[in-house]
Order: C-alpha cells, then structure tokens, then sequence
C-alpha cells in the first residue's frame, strides 16, 4: 500500500489525504505562538500556523487514506484508544523557538514520554493498516509555528532570524499531555499549510 509513500516533508500526490495521529490540545501554545509572531513576519517565505492549526505530530500513516476501508480505520481507532489508554498523561514543555530551513518550531522536551508515545501510535498503526505504514514524527517533538515552502539550502538570513528568536519571551509553556486525536490531513499545493478533518478522540490513562 506505500509503494508510492513520499518522504516526510514532500509534497503528497494529487488528491492524498492521510491520517495523522496529532496532538491538538494546545491551548497554552498559542499565546506563546503570538510572541514568536512579529520574528515570523521578518522571515521571508514563512508562512504562519493559524491558531487553530497548531499541532504536534506524534505519528503518520503514509498512503493515501482513502485507500484503508472505514472497518479498518474503525478497527484503528479501537487498537489506538487501548494501547495508548494504557499510558499515563505526562508533563511536556513546548518551546522555545527553532529556525529549520523549512519552518519555525517549538521545540519540545522531554523526549522520553513523547518518544513512548510515539511508538505506541506507531505500533498501533502497524498492526491494524497492511503495508507497514506507520511512521513516527519527523525526528524530535515540536510544534510548528510556520512553514516555509520556498527553502533554500543557502538562505544565510537564518541564522539571523534564530537569533531573534532567542530574544522572545515567553519563549516556552509547561502543558499536560492528556490525549491524542486521529485526524485525516490536507496538505497544500505547495506544502504550506496542513488542515485536518477530526476522527477521533484518544484519551491517555
């Protein structure tokens, strides 16, 4: 079923929608997101996360999701909210600001809880969708504050706009990881923006 699976970070083929497991309770974030916004608007090419699209990935499941059947996505959600309802919720801080080529994110920490439940998704995903589909978040946790299409490897104003970023404060915010959602993604034309229609709630032990 991933023959044809893209590598994190590229454009998905025409008409690809995927289910995403996302944290989306982030209410704390986004006053810390408005902090980092006037650096955001000084980086050019960025486009910012609205509010309501703020999220972290926690696990992807790469093929095209209307190719897995409603009895298997029904079956996902199942395995999900037993393995993850095993774990107990879990202390996490988001921040503070990073500048990659592609996008500003909020760096999170510790590693160990989300990491665990990173795999758990992942294990989850695996055993329910065919093809070994099940891909953890793209390297650490984080949050992203804006994406930018147009990278470019010789961009030498980065390293000026990360120095911006450690300027902001609040740079940070403590929250508690309660619960995941399964969440079918939309992708831009030009990997801009990412907006989602909900499938489930995951509620953590």
């Amino acid at each position: 079923m991933n023959d044809s699976a893209p590598a994190s970070g590229q454009l998905w083929p025409r008409g690809w929608t995927k289910l995403h497991v996302y944290l989306t309770d982030l209410e704390e974030v986004k006053a810390v997101a408005d902090s980092y916004r006037p650096v955001i608007d000084e980086a050019a090419g960025d486009v910012p996360v609205p509010h309501e699209w703020l999220h972290a990935t926690v696990a992807s499941v790469e093929c095209d999701a209307a190719a897995i059947p409603a009895a298997t996505r029904a079956a996902l959600v199942e395995r999900l909210r037993e393995r993850v309802g095993a774990l107990p919720p879990f202390d996490l801080t988001v921040g503070p600001a990073l500048a990659s080529m592609s996008a500003i994110m909020l760096d999170t920490y510790p590693d160990g809880e989300f990491r665990r439940l990173v795999d758990t998704c992942v294990e989850a995903v695996n055993e329910i969708v065919g093809g070994d589909v099940g891909r953890p978040c793209g390297g650490p946790g984080h949050v992203s504050l804006s994406y930018r299409p147009e990278a470019t490897d010789g961009d030498g104003l980065r390293g000026s706009i990360q120095n911006h970023l450690r300027d902001v404060r609040p740079g940070r915010v403590d929250l508690t990881v309660t619960g995941v959602d399964l969440v079918r993604v939309m992708q831009s034309e030009n990997a801009a923006a990412y907006t989602w229609e909900h499938i489930a709630r995951i509620p953590l032990r």
